[in-house]
């Protein structure tokens, strides 16, 4: 009693029913009508958000963006459909406007899910197996990786999902959301430090290939490299320098120059960023006590 007839996110229930029924299907076949049931509810909760947006005010933004992931997780065709592909671009524009995203919060518990990094991971596994490099799902498998958000989410793809970076072909002006979203504040987990350094100097994250993400890892690896913060712990200063000496010593001239002289984020750039033409003085006297001390200690102990 009190209670409403319907939860709250009544809208989006035919979805999430298709999505439970084509997981419970043996044959893995998804039910008949996917792509008019899908339709249909997608055309629906588009009407909601764009003349009576009160209706959806119950339903955080990111339980939105979890229901819009089951289209993708029902089968390996239903979002390739022109109509489905529209409605979803529209319905994620709609998540990516300046009034809604600062309340997107994707660590707070979500209605009718137990985890939203476990649906990210399925959905990391469902994009490298059967994306082929699609748009518009490579648009909502970064979303979730702006700099705000959980450092589990980054986690899980450079680290359980790295072969998913070759398909991750967005455009820097396809970007829903703005690089800087991405790239500040410089990022401070060691681990994905490190993971973003290992995809860049072994080829794993290529600007042809991923371009959203090569220039956030070149952004994230260039501001930690030069970093001078006197509180960071011994392990974080040897890392630092380690990394910092492997960068001068790179044989891929164009990633040395990327890394090392990385200004600012810039998304109508080819790169997604600003160079330095010649390195900050401060840099530049930092780089050649390292080097003088490589020369000094021999390179053969890095």
């Amino acid at each position: 009693m009190g209670e409403p007839l319907l939860p709250t996110d009544w809208p989006f229930l035919p979805l999430i029913h298709l999505y439970h029924r084509a997981s419970d299907t043996p044959s893995g076949l998804p039910p008949t009508d996917t792509v008019g049931t899908a339709m249909r509810v997608l055309q629906w909760v588009l009407v909601l958000e764009s003349w009576r947006p009160q209706a959806l005010w119950a339903v955080p933004p990111a339980a939105r963006l979890a229901r819009l992931m089951c289209v993708f997780l029902v089968d390996s065709d239903l979002f390739r459909e022109s109509p489905v592909q529209h409605l979803v671009a529209a319905l994620l524009s709609q998540l990516c406007q300046p009034q809604v995203l600062p309340s997107l919060n994707l660590d707070s518990p979500l209605p009718g899910l137990t985890s939203f990094p476990d649906l990210y991971g399925n959905f990391l596994d469902h994009f490298e197996a059967v994306s082929f490099g699609d748009h518009l799902f490579g648009a909502l498998v970064l979303l979730p990786l702006q700099r705000r958000f959980s450092v589990t989410l980054r986690l899980a793809l450079f680290g359980e999902h790295v072969g998913a970076l070759r398909s991750l072909s967005l455009p820097l002006t396809q970007l829903p959301v703005s690089l800087e979203c991405y790239t500040g504040p410089p990022e401070d987990n060691l681990d994905l430090l490190q993971l973003y350094f290992r995809a860049l100097v072994t080829g794993a994250l290529r600007p042809r290939w991923c371009p959203v993400l090569y220039a956030v890892a070149v952004a994230h690896v260039n501001s930690f490299i030069f970093s001078q913060d006197p509180k960071s712990s011994d392990e974080v200063k040897v890392a630092r320098r380690h990394m910092l000496q492997k960068t001068w010593l790179l044989a891929d001239e164009g990633l040395r120059q990327h890394l090392l002289h990385y200004k600012l984020p810039n998304s109508t750039l080819p790169e997604g960023f600003e160079l330095y033409c010649q390195l900050p003085p401060l840099r530049q006297q930092y780089l050649q006590r390292l080097t003088l001390t490589m020369l000094q200690n021999g390179v053969s102990e890095i």
